[in-house]
């Protein structure tokens, strides 16, 4: 596993959002999308949607992504987004997400786009589409460096409530999983020193950032999925020394609700 990504800045935390096609549904209002919670929804009326993100200055886009509720299924079938500088997206080129709802998760990469807009159309399920958490942005990206295989930890936590009385028989209270990962960065540069403390700077526990960590999907099966997660630092990153210049630093992640 080479080349580990975050995304780290979401232009869409504060931007300015507008359906035009459809509708909202006012439980599940598209203001949802602003909120840190996947649980705290966007919610269509109808099975598709389409709406604008204006995030009201040019920047570069370079990865896309979209998770669903982590407490439920993917409320989406297929996502396509338009980038523009100005409203009209005649002539804009459509990218569609690799939606995987097995892991409740969507993205594409692509070439690094200027532009202030999106159009967002949205297919749902039957009745109507939900999103939990949507990205736009750039990645942020350790090209020679990720997980080292020796330390590298995925696991999956079943959070449902579970008790026994005396003759063995279970009461379960079913709830959802959450995923975590962790693992050695080991013999980054001053550089990736730099850009990984910053993320923590920025992000530190309480603020959810995603990480992207085989994006290629060699690890195992449907990896480039699993190990695309939307996340909270769960412990606070330590470095240490590796000789020339050269630092590790161990980091534990954990799946946002």
């Amino acid at each position: 596993m080479s080349g580990i990504n975050f995304l780290s800045e979401n232009l869409t935390d504060n931007a300015v959002y507008t359906v035009t096609t459809g509708a909202e549904n006012a439980q599940f209002p598209i203001a949802n999308l602003k909120s840190d919670f996947t649980t705290k929804k966007f919610r269509s009326t109808g099975n598709t949607v389409v709406f604008e993100v204006d995030w009201q200055q040019f920047r570069n886009i370079d990865f896309l992504a979209l998770t669903g509720d982590a407490t439920a299924t993917l409320g989406v079938t297929a996502m396509s987004v338009k980038l523009s500088i100005t409203t009209d997206f005649s002539s804009s080129l459509v990218y569609n997400l690799d939606i995987n709802a097995e892991n409740n998760i969507g993205f594409v990469a692509l070439t690094s786009v200027s532009a202030r807009y999106a159009e967002v159309t949205v297919t749902g399920t039957g009745s109507y589409s939900e999103i939990g958490k949507l990205f736009i942005g750039s990645k942020v990206n350790l090209p020679q460096n990720s997980l080292s295989i020796s330390s590298f930890k995925f696991g999956r936590k079943d959070r449902s409530s579970i008790r026994s009385n005396q003759f063995g028989q279970k009461f379960i209270d079913i709830r959802n999983n959450t995923e975590s990962v962790s693992g050695t960065i080991q013999y980054m540069t001053v550089d990736e020193l730099d850009i990984v403390d910053q993320l923590f700077i920025d992000h530190g526990k309480n603020k959810p950032l995603w990480v992207i960590i085989d994006e290629s999907g060699v690890a195992f099966t449907d990896s480039e999925y699993k190990l695309t997660m939307y996340v909270y630092m769960s412990k606070d990153p330590s470095y240490s020394a590796s000789g020339g210049k050269h630092y590790n630093v161990g980091l534990n992640m954990e799946t946002v609700v």
